[in-house]
Formats: structure tokens, sequence, C-alpha cells
């Protein structure tokens, strides 16, 4: 073995694995990309550029989900795989500097092409980097082939979409996202089976991705009134904003990111790559969106409130927001177990209350969203578990 080889060898991981330096810069520059996506929600508020931020979110997903994934079967701070981390960091980037423009760009811009290309580069990287990491060890090697055939086809839709007209560019992308999702999870489920090194590496990688998004909310709030002069209405619709932030922190730290992470630990090994991908993997996302929305209704809200304005999109983003986050969380719960019906409740509650509260002030939406969330996080407990039923995965 040559000096270079060692150099660029890939160091794996064990079961008290913890999260690296590197992957945490990773991961900061994940808040300047949400901050994007909720800006361009709160400033057009429209259903379709709801739907376009969410997009845009769900492919900036499954790229720090690949790299997660990685990183918790070799070290990301060492060897090729650090080479590989830093050209996705770049990437990402770079993907989150056109997402203001991307949906108004003709086909072929700068944006949209620049989008695309990134994404491709990332997940070659990302696929040639776990290939070189897996090496020796046939089954993950298998799994990972399986995966990459799943986003090639995916990549591509996302490069036409690109080059097509923009009218026509979300439902090009909308695709992509479509089967890489459904591929995906296909074909974990058949196939050999991914590996989870270290049960505690995952947990604190999500928990982390969790932090950065309830951050943005806060900065993203901050950014907006930074730029208006203060008043003491706006000044106080911006701490109801923060309190926001922390009655959605409240139920997922101190009930379900504990559950999961008991769940996983609890598991045997050939049971935690299915909790892994189908508790944290996909329905974490639902968490993330949700946590985004509140965020864009905030932003929309404190713009209307320095405009002397009633906003009524204000009001169904934080109630739709806080319904998509409340369902992940009971749908989260009770696959690993957990204590999950006053989460479905209030699910319930904030998808009806999207028809109502936008005909009261905004305030309200902001304060009857802290006030259940509040609750459901007091009456949501941790510690309740039972057997968990997530889909099982082949284990050949």
């Amino acid at each position: 073995m040559t000096a270079l080889t060692r150099r660029l060898g890939a160091h794996g991981t064990d079961e008290d694995h913890r999260v690296t330096t590197m992957e945490l810069l990773f991961d900061v520059v994940y808040v300047f990309a949400f901050v994007q996506v909720t800006t361009w929600i709160a400033q057009e508020h429209t259903w379709r550029a709801t739907g376009e931020g969410l997009l845009i979110l769900a492919v900036l997903w499954w790229v720090w989900v690949v790299w997660g994934w990685l990183g918790n079967v070799v070290r990301a701070d060492r060897g090729l795989p650090l080479f590989g981390f830093i050209v996705a960091l770049v990437s990402v980037f770079g993907i989150a500097m056109t997402i203001d423009g991307i949906w108004e760009a003709e086909g072929g811009a700068l944006e949209p092409l620049a989008f695309s290309i990134l994404y491709l580069v990332i997940r070659v990287v990302h696929s040639a980097v776990y290939l070189w990491a897996a090496r020796g060890d046939a089954r993950l090697t298998r799994q990972i082939w399986l995966s990459t055939a799943a986003w090639i086809p995916a990549a591509m839709l996302l490069v036409a979409g690109a080059l097509l007209p923009p009218e026509q560019r979300l439902w090009w992308w909308a695709g992509t996202v479509a089967l890489e999702a459904l591929a995906t999870w296909v074909l974990s489920v058949r196939g050999p089976g991914w590996r989870v090194q270290s049960g505690s590496h995952f947990s604190e990688r999500f928990d982390l991705v969790m932090i950065l998004a309830l951050g943005e909310s806060v900065l993203s709030l901050g950014i907006t009134v930074a730029k208006l002069d203060l008043t003491a209405e706006i000044l106080a619709v911006g701490l109801l904003g923060v309190l926001v932030s922390i009655s959605l922190w409240w139920p997922y730290f101190k009930g379900v990111g504990p559950a999961v992470e008991q769940a996983l630990h609890d598991a045997d090994d050939d049971r935690k790559p299915d909790i892994a991908r189908d508790a944290y993997t996909y329905m974490h996302l639902p968490l993330v969106a949700g946590i985004i929305l509140v965020a864009a209704g905030l932003e929309e809200g404190v713009m209307a409130r320095a405009g002397e304005d009633v906003s009524e999109e204000s009001a169904v983003f934080i109630a739709g927001g806080a319904a998509l986050f409340a369902l992940g969380a009971a749908v989260i719960m009770r696959l690993v177990g957990g204590a999950w019906g006053w989460l479905a409740v209030s699910a319930v509650f904030f998808a009806a209350a999207a028809f109502w509260l936008p005909l009261l002030d905004p305030t309200v939406a902001i304060v009857a969203a802290i006030v259940v969330l509040a609750f459901v996080a007091w009456r949501t407990p941790a510690a309740r578990f039972g057997d968990t039923v997530v889909v099982e995965g082949n284990g050949d």
C-alpha cells in the first residue's frame, strides 16, 4: 500500500462514533439554504411558490441525507471522504445561491442549470466515495449500486427541467423527487440493506439538522425585523416568533428525538437501518418542511405588520406548517412505539385551523401555535415505548 493510498483511505467508524467537525461545517451551509427557501415562500406567498420552495427543500434534503449515511460508516474528516465532503459543501452553497432566481429563469439559464449540475456533481462524488469506502463489503457495495440506479434517472429529470421553460420546470423536478424517494425506498427494502455503524452518530446528525432548521426560523425572522423600523407591535410579534420556535423545539427534543434515539439504540443490528430509513431519512423531512413553513408565516406576518396590513397567508403558513410538523412527529412516534396521540390530535387541529385562523388577527395564529405545541410537548413523554413497526428490509 502506497503512502497516497493510505492518505486517501476510508477510516471506518464504530458504535461509539460521534459527529465530526467537518459534518458540522457541512450542516452550517444548510442554514443559508433554509433561509433562501423560507424567503422565497414568504415573498411570493402563493400555492405555486410554496410548492416550489418545498420541492427545492426536498432536493436539498436528499443531498444531506446521503452524506449523513456515508458519515455514519466512515469518518468525514479523514482521507478521501474528507475531500468528498468538501466538494459537497461547496456545491450545496452554490445550489443555495441559485434558489432566489431559479423559478423565474428561462430554460438553460445559469440558475437552473447550475442547480442541476451541482446536484449531479454531489451525487457522483458521493457514490464514488461510498463505493471506495465499501470495498470488501459485497452487501453494502451492492446496495450502493442499487441506489445509484435510482438517483441517475432522477438527476436526468433535474437536468431536463433546467433546460425547459420555467412553467414546466416544477413538474419535471417534482418527478425527480418522487422517483428518487420511491425508488430508494423500494430498493432499500428489497435490497441487501444499508449499514448503521453508530446509532448515537445517526441520532446526533438528525438532532443537529433539526436545531439548524429551528435556528434558521429565528434567523430568518431576525433578518426581516432588522430591515424594518422597529415598533412596539413588530417587537411583540418578533418575540412571539421566537417562542414559536421554542414551542417547536419542545415536543421534538423532549419527546420525539429521545424516543427515536432510544428505539435505534435498543434495536438489533439488522433492524437499525430500517428505523434509520423510516423514522429518520423519510419522516424527518416533514418536520423540517413544517418548520420552514412556520418560519415563512412569521416572516410574512412581520412584513404585514410593518405595512399595517392583515396577512391571511401568515396564519395559513403557521397553521399548515404546525400541522405538517405535528403529523410527521406523530408518525415517527407511532413507528418507534412512542406516545403519539396528542401529536396526531394537534395535527388535526392545525389542519382545521388553516381555514379559520386567517379570519382572525395573525397574532392569534402565533399564540395558538405556542399554546397548542407547548401543551402537546407537556403531554407527550419520551419514555413510552412499544414494539417498533417500521418496514423491515431484506436481510440477505
